[in-house]
């Protein structure tokens, strides 16, 4: 039977998720810091976030000059906005560096939801850091992806909208009649 302590004893015992041991496997070479615990990836928050990509960044040198200095300082980043652009600017980065999609939903990291594809982002990260890629290209690349996906989702309907038809409309039918009076009765 279980005592009072042991139930109050940190289960250790368990094995932490293979996401999380991938992670922590991909990441562990290159950065000291932070501490790439199992219980901050399991669900991480937005500022441990930032601190492996400015670690990974340091290390290696992938997505040096993607930020603005705002942008690495995590301090500077509250608004949950702001946080998200952060997110789909390294998402991004990533993607083109590494030739393919995530699938990771900025918005679901920023709300600690989905960590499995969190820390699948994060093994990513580690493996285009140190495939040799060519950062500049891949920052410019970058860069140019988000300011064209700005300029047309601001000037362009959402790529959801159905397609504009190329032929007019036929004319609006014309509105309706009103009803004719009622027959008046003469007045005896």
């Amino acid at each position: 039977h279980e005592t009072a302590s042991n139930a109050l004893t940190p289960r250790t015992h368990m094995a932490d998720p293979e996401w999380v041991t991938a992670t922590q496997t991909a990441l562990g070479p290159l950065i000291k810091r932070p501490k790439l615990t199992a219980a901050l990836l399991s669900k991480p928050p937005f500022r441990f976030l930032h601190d492996i990509v400015s670690e990974v960044t340091r290390a290696t040198g992938f997505a040096d000059g993607l930020f603005s200095e705002d942008e690495l300082q995590s301090g500077r980043i509250k608004e949950k906005e702001l946080k998200i652009a952060y997110l789909s600017k390294i998402f991004k980065c990533v993607e083109v560096a590494s030739g393919g999609a995530l699938g990771v939903r900025p918005g679901k990291v920023v709300a600690g939801m989905e960590p499995e594809n969190t820390n699948a982002f994060l093994v990513a990260l580690a493996r285009v850091a140190t495939s040799g890629v060519d950062n500049a290209g891949v920052v410019a690349s970058t860069l140019d992806a988000i300011a064209a996906s700005a300029k047309s989702s601001s000037s362009s309907p959402p790529a959801s909208a159905p397609p504009v038809q190329a032929e007019p409309l036929p004319p609006p039918p014309p509105p309706p009649q009103p009803p004719p009076p009622p027959p008046q009765q003469q007045q005896q």
